[in-house]
């Protein structure tokens, strides 16, 4: 082969790989999508159950749902974003404008608590200081969701790095929620129905459930429906408090 033949052949086989980069680019995962909407259907059972029916039961255990999902969902996230820096600034912001919110829907003090988009923009923080093999770092999230009191606390933190280790190894991943989850029935009896949601998380994780679409094509999600994802937790917080002071 010739160095010219060299030149093209190499071109050639780069061009194909960002050919399949763009494709993969333009795909997007359906059940991923809907998880999405199943966190956010189950997060809304949740605090309908704990801000306007604290008395049934039922409610808070089909809610224990969302967390491992949203905590799953941000490690896909974290795998796929081209900014790690932009995408916790972007859950620190709504960690900011969702706190009056929480504390007013759930009849907290100002900072009694802080709400989940500290919990998870730290858990964020913890799995990125890891993956950087930066240890000493990896201290300051965790400590700051138990000093500060962050929603979850440090339960939160490590079922972020169970749903890591899920993916990085599923059977380890899976070990370390049902331990995480076990010892918490001591103080939180009613958080071990969280792992109901497990399954579906398993069966994702292994290419069970992979349905794709074209990203710019019919059905496709649009690019701002991120956003109300993230803005609909203090807007359905808001919609609670007010419902509260007149039920």
């Amino acid at each position: 082969m010739t160095g010219i033949e060299l030149r093209m052949d190499i071109r050639g086989q780069l061009g194909f790989i960002v050919e399949c980069a763009r494709a993969m680019d333009r795909e997007y995962d359906v059940v991923r999508e809907a998880m999405k909407w199943l966190a956010l259907i189950t997060m809304t059972i949740d605090h309908v159950g704990a801000i306007l029916y604290p008395r049934l039961e039922g409610l808070r255990i089909i809610g224990r749902l969302s967390f491992p999902l949203f905590c799953y969902l941000l490690i896909l996230g974290l795998e796929t974003t081209r900014s790690v820096e932009n995408y916790y600034i972007r859950l620190f912001i709504f960690a900011l404008l969702s706190q009056v919110p929480y504390y007013l829907a759930f009849g907290l003090q100002p900072f009694d608590t802080l709400n989940i988009f500290f919990t998870l923009s730290s858990g964020l923080a913890f799995i990125h200081f890891y993956q950087k093999k930066r240890m000493l770092f990896t201290i300051f999230p965790v400590l700051a969701s138990g000093i500060l009191n962050f929603d979850y606390s440090i339960y939160g933190i490590i079922l972020i790095f169970c749903m890591y280790l899920i993916r990085k190894d599923p059977e380890l991943g899976t070990i370390s929620m049902l331990l995480l989850n076990l010892l918490s029935m001591f103080v939180w009896p009613l958080q071990f129905y969280s792992l109901l949601a497990l399954p579906l998380i398993l069966l994702h994780n292994g290419g069970y459930l992979r349905v794709t679409r074209n990203s710019k094509g019919k059905g496709a999600p649009p690019g701002w429906r991120k956003y109300l994802f993230y803005a609909y937790y203090p807007l359905h917080l808001s919609a609670l408090y007010l419902l509260r002071l007149y039920l």
